[in-house]
């Protein structure tokens, strides 16, 4: 989303012309190299040393060449992932604020630079406005500035490296941790263009980006619906979001309940197939010859993965998802194959005691 009003007082004003060199370099990246992140962050990495000079590299390129799209304003696409954002913009050479950000996001982080895509609520003049905006944050020489390429785009670099104190006058992320603040400015504060917090407690968001980088997508999910619940938003702006964060969830725990699944069924067929084998050879009249050790370890696997199947679909059945897969069918069949399974191994011990 573009800013009704630019240049908002307390940003220092930055035109294109004062940096010549990174600009020159954004804009001679050949058009034949443009067509993913891939080569255009293998030509930066080429042509620029420095993470300070790469980012603005691409800051100036992203803000350059790719449009604000007016017409697309309120294009949505629910189940668009960040390489699609990406892959719509280089081939158009246009998008909105997802877009803008994705892009430059990607790019920072295939230059080795730290990056993240941030969603969240702008102000522009005093006001909220009434739809939510993206951007992103960097790190570079250990510290973390914000930019908006979307607010730039086309125009001067008044959103470019933005210390995180200044920028919170008229970004507010969902997520508190995205403020890189250690007193979070709370959503009252920043409605009523507060300055400072009147928040005492310390918030140690070092910590929670560390553990961050350090956790899987699920555990990710929950720590950030955590923190976003006990913010202090108003329902009506943050509803869409805890909505987007409790699906991701849910989808992690059904591919995770599915895995499990599927992975019991090849427990099952293993099972069922060694099972087979030990029938043939009873066929067989026990011909030929196996050491009663080799035939033991068969039912020991057959055990074994009845034990494993058993226990995944209990994982399966305690699953935190709405939406539980029904593991009926296969629990019995399981069931049968563990009585089957001892059936024919007390007959094997029955003709091991007989052939004494």
């Amino acid at each position: 989303m573009l800013p009704i009003f630019i240049g908002l007082i307390f940003f220092t004003f930055q035109s294109r012309g004062q940096h010549g060199i990174s600009e020159r370099t954004a804009l001679n990246i050949p058009d034949s190299q443009t067509n993913t992140t891939i080569e255009i962050a293998a030509y930066i990495n080429s042509h620029v040393k420095t993470d300070a000079e790469k980012v603005r590299v691409i800051y100036e390129w992203v803000t350059s060449k790719i449009k604000y799209d007016r017409n697309n304003v309120h294009r949505i696409i629910l189940d668009e992932d960040q390489e699609q954002r990406v892959t719509y913009a280089l081939k158009s050479r246009s998008g909105v604020c997802e877009n803008f950000a994705a892009i430059f996001n990607d790019l920072c982080i295939k230059s080795g630079i730290p990056s993240f895509y941030i969603e969240g609520y702008t102000k522009q003049n005093g006001f909220i406005d009434r739809t939510g905006h993206v951007w992103c944050a960097a790190l570079v020489n250990d510290r973390w500035a914000l930019y908006d390429p979307t607010w730039d785009a086309g125009e001067t670099l008044n959103y470019f490296q933005i210390s995180p104190g200044e920028f919170i006058s008229s970004h507010l992320p969902f997520d508190p941790m995205f403020q890189f603040l250690n007193s979070i400015v709370s959503y009252r504060e920043f409605s009523r263009n507060s300055k400072t917090t009147n928040n005492p407690n310390f918030f140690n968001y070092k910590d929670s980006l560390n553990s961050f980088y350090n956790s899987d997508s699920l555990s990710r999910y929950i720590a950030a619906l955590h923190r976003i619940e006990n913010f202090d938003w108003p329902s009506a702006n943050i509803d869409s979001k805890l909505k987007q964060i409790k699906l991701e969830i849910e989808l992690i725990y059904q591919e995770r309940d599915m895995a499990a699944y599927h992975s019991a069924i090849a427990d099952y067929n293993n099972g069922i197939d060694m099972l087979n084998e030990f029938i043939i050879y009873r066929n067989n009249q026990f011909q030929p010859a196996k050491k009663s050790t080799e035939v033991e370890q068969m039912f020991d696997v057959i055990s074994k993965k009845i034990v494993a199947a058993n226990q995944k679909l209990s994982d399966v059945n305690k699953s935190e998802a709405t939406l539980i897969l029904n593991t009926g069918g296969l629990q019995e069949k399981l069931d049968n194959l563990a009585r089957y399974a001892k059936e024919q191994h007390n007959y094997y011990a029955s003709y091991l005691s007989l052939s004494k």
